[in-house]
């Protein structure tokens, strides 16, 4: 009974200590933890993978900051390298000044992997500030937002632009934001240009889309680091990547830190009903 009683006096630093080893433990040795894909995960991954391939491109917009990155650039990845494995165009824009960066990073390190070439496979757009302005002017004419590419290259003389005009020339709108950005994307590009549009978010703004995804304005949504982990898992299952899965190892970690907290709280939960038992005795 004293040992139980004790419970409640354990030092925060071995506390913390814990912690630290189950956040560190899974990100540098592998676990196979199972990963079962959420529903919305499924319709969009599904969604982009029955687009034929070498047809007409998915466009992507990575809205958001560095901020952000954990939970959403390995979505950005996970996506494109299911585009490239499945021979699916891409291209990519981003309405906030953080993200050029981002994506284009994303960008130069996926397309190595699957030999895509820019101008063929893919069209970096970059920056453009304006939000819903620049989206209304996509579905009139990408040319009318962006006359050139991210590097001065006028979209005409691009190969993979030669049919693509609007919206109508796009199967597939992908917004990945840490914003309500993705609403704009979903009020413009759907309602009023009938563009199929998916959502990648953070977990904090998950419930927001659901309305969305409930009226079928959404063909999906990956819920922040657990959708883009189960997008990583289904693409290694369907064999269309063997790259590191970041997403996974963080969810690994997360659900291993959760599990700790729980044994803590019931521990610390066990310990104070015997301190009461015992001073009630007395």
């Amino acid at each position: 009974m004293k040992i139980l009683e004790n419970l409640t006096k354990i030092n925060r630093r071995y506390i913390f200590l814990l912690v630290a080893l189950a956040v560190i433990f899974p990100l540098v040795i592998p676990m196979k933890l199972p990963t079962i894909p959420g529903k919305y995960t499924v319709k969009l991954y599904d969604f982009i993978d029955q687009i034929p391939p070498q047809s007409q491109p998915v466009l992507i917009a990575a809205d958001y900051s560095p901020s952000m990155m954990p939970e959403l650039q390995p979505m950005l990845e996970a996506v494109i390298r299911h585009c490239f494995a499945k021979k699916i165009r891409v291209m990519i824009l981003t309405l906030d000044p953080n993200g050029a960066a981002l994506s284009e990073a994303a960008l130069k390190k996926i397309a190595p992997e699957h030999g895509a070439q820019n101008g063929k496979d893919y069209v970096f757009l970059g920056f453009k500030p304006g939000n819903a302005l620049v989206i209304m002017s996509i579905g009139e004419n990408f040319r009318q937002a962006f006359p050139t590419d991210f590097y001065g290259v006028p979209l005409d003389s691009l190969p993979m632009m030669a049919g693509v005009r609007n919206y109508a020339d796009v199967p597939l709108v992908v917004s990945i934001a840490g914003s309500a950005v993705t609403q704009s994307w979903i009020n413009f590009a759907h309602t009023r240009y009938h563009a199929n549009v998916g959502a990648g978010c953070t977990a904090v703004s998950t419930a927001d889309y659901y309305p969305f995804l409930q009226a079928e304005q959404l063909v999906g949504l990956l819920n922040g680091m657990k959708g883009a982990s189960e997008y990583e898992y289904l693409n290694q299952k369907n064999g269309y990547s063997s790259a590191v899965q970041l997403a996974t190892k963080g969810m690994n970690a997360v659900s291993i830190v959760h599990l700790l907290l729980m044994l803590f709280i019931i521990l610390g939960n066990i310990g104070y009903l015997v301190t009461r038992h015992n001073q009630s005795k007395k």
